[in-house]
């Protein structure tokens, strides 16, 4: 069961992804900026299609990278997340 004291996030449905030569392109329409997804976002943005918090998806890079130091996980993920919703690529659920 979910954890219900952490926001769920989403996808912000207003950005635009584009895909070229297998690399990933978010534009965000606010402020027209392009977004560049490494391996680490490109995975978030895949796993925040659908509603999801920051514990669960620190769980599955876990289960996905096991032989990673659990600490350079967790940090990594943090920051790729704060960084997706500072720049508006992913909100808080609206059901929530």
């Amino acid at each position: 069961m979910a954890d219900t004291s952490e926001p769920r996030l989403v996808r912000n449905p207003a950005v635009t992804e584009t895909t070229l030569d297998d690399e990933v392109f978010l534009v965000e329409p606010a402020s027209g900026e392009v977004f560049y997804l490494n391996a680490v976002t490109s995975g978030l943005w895949k796993l925040f299609a659908e509603p999801s918090t920051e514990p669960e998806a620190l769980e599955t890079y876990r289960a996905a990278f096991p032989e990673a130091p659990g600490d350079d996980v967790s940090r990594d993920v943090a920051a790729a997340i704060a960084d997706m919703r500072t720049r508006d690529l992913l909100v808080t659920y609206p059901g929530d």
